[in-house]
């Protein structure tokens, strides 16, 4: 492939397998490696990847992490799709999960979460499927990643989404809904701020109560974040807190 031809992705830094495979087996691909919060692969504004290999599959799916994980990677990107690396018989016969169960939350997560499967058998497998849909996407469709420049031509509704995109743990669909619902993004910042995180009697955070409640996919996870890069920490009622208690 040429350099004109060249792929672009982003690495969760955590997949260092990954990377160093890509590094030495697909030089036709530059990647930026950085922790996500969700997905582990990111190929465009649309399309991210969260990859599985089956023992961590099948623990996922043992401490109730699987569907978060998978619901979260929906409400982000418009095409979500999960690569399920190594998914054979030692999986199946050593974790002592019945196939059943295994089989049950794959068909959920194929045809009622409609989030794309894909099975590979090895990590090397995995790094080609992710070549050729990022050379489907950015090559043959012409999509860029992450693009957050604003074209000339968008309507006031695009630009207040577009602003709404660059919060933490978000993506264009999340940030659309935003904007559906409340309309501008200083109503966003109002429905963040009066948006608090519940905890359990043990001191451990478990979901949020106020205005980002009635909308689905806001975790206790992105009201933090966002609280914080929108105003600051707020453990002290200093200027900053004070700012914002008058919005």
């Amino acid at each position: 492939m040429s350099q004109t031809n060249a792929l672009k992705i982003i690495v969760d830094n955590r997949e260092r397998k990954l990377i160093k495979l890509i590094e030495t087996k697909f030089p036709n691909i530059n990647f930026e490696t950085k922790q996500l919060d969700i997905a582990d692969i990111v190929i465009t504004e649309d399309v991210a990847i969260e990859r599985k290999e089956g023992f961590d599959f099948v623990a996922s799916l043992v401490d109730n992490r699987l569907f978060e994980q998978c619901l979260r990677l929906k409400e982000t990107y418009t095409t979500p799709i999960l690569v399920l690396e190594g998914l054979n018989d030692k999986v199946f016969e050593n974790t002592g999960v019945k196939i059943v169960s295994i089989y049950g939350a794959l068909s959920k997560i194929a045809y009622k979460l409609g989030i794309a499967v894909i099975p590979t058998r090895n990590l090397n497998d995995t790094a080609i499927v992710i070549e050729r849909i990022a050379y489907r996407e950015q090559v043959k469709d012409g999509v860029s990643i992450l693009s957050r420049k604003a074209p000339k031509s968008m309507s006031i509704e695009e630009r207040r989404t577009f602003i709404v995109e660059g919060f933490v743990d978000i993506g264009p669909k999340k940030a659309k809904n935003l904007i559906e619902k409340y309309e501008t993004p200083y109503q966003v910042f109002k429905a963040i701020k009066h948006t608090e995180v519940t905890y359990t009697r043990t001191g451990n955070p478990k979901g949020i109560e106020g205005p980002l409640k009635e909308l689905s996919g806001f975790s206790w996870k992105f009201v933090e974040k966002n609280k914080e890069m929108l105003f600051g920490k707020l453990k002290k009622k200093g200027p900053i807190q004070k700012k914002i208690d008058d919005i």
